[in-house]
C-alpha cells in the first residue's frame, strides 16, 4: 500500500490552485524505539522476513492501537505512550515484562494475550473498543477465485475490548470465504465494518453490520470506472474508497490522465494529469448520487528545464471523511504537506499546512479519526513518533464563530 504521503507530481493543470494554507500546530504525543519489547515497534523487520509486512494504527478516544506486522502483535498505548495491553504471537516476541509487572501489581486490564498472528495489517476499532485486524491465512487454507482472478488469503479477525478472540470475517460474513489483498478496514458511525480489498481487475467492497452479517457487497471493475461529465477516453486510476461520515454511502476518489502528444513529432509522449473527482456511491448498486471535482495545488518543480513551467501539480490523495468533510493530503513547499478539506454541506474548501520533516519519512502511515483528528506514525532512523493535528478543534471553533 502506498503511503498517503507519497504523492504523484504531475504536469501543470488549469484546475490547480495556489493559495496560502493556514498552518496547523502539530502535537507530538510519544515516541517508540525499534525492537521487540512491548514499548517498541519493529518497523523495519529486524528479524528479516521474505515479504514486507504492514504497520498500521487506529486511534479511539485517545487510545492508540498499533498493529505491527513484523512484530506479529497489536499493542494498545495511551496518548502518553503508556503500554496498556498487547495481543502477540509468542513465536516472534519475547515474554512481556512491562505488562507482567503491571499485572502482578493489580493494574486493571493491563494484559498480554497470546494469539498466533501471521501477518497483522490493517486495523480498525469500533465504539465498544472491539478490534478488527487483518491477518493472512496459512498456505493450506488459501483458495484461488477464478472470477476475481485472485488468491483469497486474508481475513479480518475480531477481538473484544479485553483482547478475547471473537471470530473472523470473510466475504460472506462470520467464518466466510477469505478476502483478496486487503487495502483498508473501516468502522462506520453505527459500528458497521467495511472491508476494501483489491485485485488486478476489481476493487472489492464488503460491508458488515455489527453482528457480522453482510449488508452490502460491491465489485467495481477497474476498466469500468466513471468518467467526468463530458469527458471520454481518459485513463482512470482509483485512489481510494472509504465510507462517508454518516455510514450510508461510499466515497470513491478517482484520478484521471490523458494521453499527451508531442506537437513537434505528432507522436505520443506519455500521459498528463487531467483532474481528480470524488463520487458518492451506493454500496449496493454502485450508482453515483453526487460528485465533486478535487482541487489540486501547485508546488515548485524539483527541476525545471529551459522553457518549461517551473511549477507542477501535486495531486491530493484522499485520507477519508470526518464530520461531513473530505480530507485530502498533498505535498507542499519544503517540508510542508497540504491538507485540503472539502465540506460537502457548504461546498467550501479550506487549505491547511502541516509539518512533516524529510527525516521522518523512513516510514509513514496516517489515520483520520471520525472526529477529524489527523494522526501519523512517522519513522525516523532512530525512533517512531506518534503525532496528531487537532482539526476537530478547528471545526468546533468555526461552529462557535458561526453561531454568534
Amino acid at each position: 500500500m502506498v503511503s498517503a504521503l507519497a504523492v504523484f507530481l504531475g504536469l501543470f493543470s488549469a484546475c490547480a490552485v495556489r493559495r496560502e494554507a493556514i498552518a496547523v500546530a502539530r502535537e507530538q504525543l510519544f515516541t517508540l524505539g525499534y525492537g521487540k519489547a512491548e514499548d517498541q515497534v519493529d518497523l523495519f523487520q529486524t528479524a528479516s522476513s521474505h515479504t514486507p509486512l504492514k504497520t498500521r494504527f487506529a486511534m479511539r478516544e485517545g487510545i492508540f492501537y498499533v498493529a505491527n506486522g513484523a512484530g506479529a502483535r497489536i499493542t494498545r498505548f495511551s496518548s502518553f505512550g503508556d503500554v496498556l495491553s498487547m495481543l502477540y504471537n509468542p513465536d516472534y516476541n519475547p515474554e512481556p515484562l512491562l505488562l507482567k509487572a503491571q499485572s502482578d501489581k493489580g493494574a486493571a486490564g493491563r494484559r498480554a494475550i497470546q494469539y498466533p498472528f501471521r501477518a497483522v495489517g490493517e486495523v480498525a476499532v469500533d465504539s465498544r473498543q472491539n478490534i478488527f485486524v487483518e491477518d493472512r491465512l496459512p498456505v493450506e487454507r488459501r483458495v484461488f477465485d477464478k472470477d476475481l482472478d485472485a488468491m483469497l488469503d486474508h481475513v479480518v479477525l475480531r477481538f473484544d475490548k479485553d483482547g478475547n478472540s471473537l471470530d473472523y470475517l470473510g466475504q460472506d460474513g462470520v467464518g466466510g470465504t477469505p478476502f483478496p489483498f486487503i487495502e483498508n478496514i473501516y468502522v462506520t458511525a453505527s459500528d458497521d465494518c467495511v472491508v476494501v480489498a483489491v485485485t488486478q481487475t476489481n476493487w472489492v467492497v464488503d460491508w458488515f453490520d455489527p453482528k457480522g452479517f453482510v449488508r452490502h457487497s460491491l465489485r467495481i471493475r477497474r476498466d469500468a470506472l466513471p468518467q467526468p461529465q463530458g469527458e471520454k477516453g481518459l485513463i482512470s486510476n482509483l485512489d481510494r474508497i472509504c465510507p462517508d461520515s454518516d455510514g450510508s454511502r461510499l466515497v470513491v476518489k478517482i484520478d484521471y490522465y490523458r494521453e499527451s502528444v508531442d506537437p513537434s513529432t505528432k507522436s505520443d509522449s506519455g500521459v498528463e494529469f487531467a483532474g481528480s473527482w470524488a463520487y458518492h456511491m451506493d454500496p449496493s448498486t454502485g450508482e453515483i448520487s453526487d460528485r465533486w471535482e478535487v482541487p489540486t495545488t501547485t508546488v515548485a518543480a524539483a527541476q525545471s528545464v529551459k522553457g518549461a513551467n517551473p511549477t507542477a501539480v501535486s495531486i491530493p490523495q484522499l485520507l477519508g471523511m470526518a464530520d461531513s468533510r473530505l480530507f485530502y493530503i498533498s505535498s507542499g513547499e519544503g517540508e510542508k504537506s497540504v491538507v485540503s478539506i472539502y465540506d460537502v454541506r457548504t461546498k467550501a474548501t479550506s487549505r491547511y499546512s502541516i509539518d512533516i520533516a524529510a527525516d521522518e519519512l523512513y516510514y509513514s502511515t496516517l489515520y483520520l479519526s471520525p472526529e477529524g483528528i489527523l494522526c501519523a506514525l512517522l519513522g525516523t532512523r532512530y525512533e517512531a513518533r506518534l503525532v496528531w493535528w487537532r482539526f476537530d478543534k478547528i471545526f468546533a471553533g468555526a461552529a462557535k464563530d458561526g453561531a454568534k
